[in-house]
């Protein structure tokens, strides 16, 4: 009877946790990635583009960064400064969007595992 009895309590633990979260914040951490990698992914080319610059004649030269994107620009148009974006848009986009969801679910679930005198379930 005492393995019922955890059983219903445990559960309602459990369902006290959950109804504080939210899954906006999975939303908003998923949507903040991939915009942000949207905005920052040409910067992040040119990076790469100056990284992989070993002075072979077979790669362009560059003498700065808005050469560099002026020149990509000139030779494959928009194409070229998203190249290899979609990896890197499903990357950020799932990282952020976990750790937004998460953060916050792991502290509402820390803080009511607490006794209930120090915190008063303000999830």
């Amino acid at each position: 009877m005492t393995g019922q009895g955890q059983s219903a309590s445990g559960s309602a633990a459990w369902s006290t946790v959950f109804r504080h979260v939210r899954y906006e914040n999975l939303v908003a951490g998923v949507s903040g990635g991939v915009l942000s990698n949207l905005a920052l992914h040409p910067l992040d080319l040119v990076k790469i583009r100056f990284a992989v610059s070993d002075g072979l004649e077979l790669r362009p030269k560059y003498k700065g960064i808005l050469h560099c994107l002026t020149t990509i620009w000139k030779l494959d148009g928009l194409r070229g400064l998203y190249q290899g974006v979609t990896p890197n848009v499903w990357g950020a986009g799932l990282s952020w969007g976990l750790y937004f969801f998460l953060d916050l679910f792991l502290g509402c679930l820390e803080r009511h595992m607490v006794p209930f005198s120090l915190w008063h379930m303000n999830c």
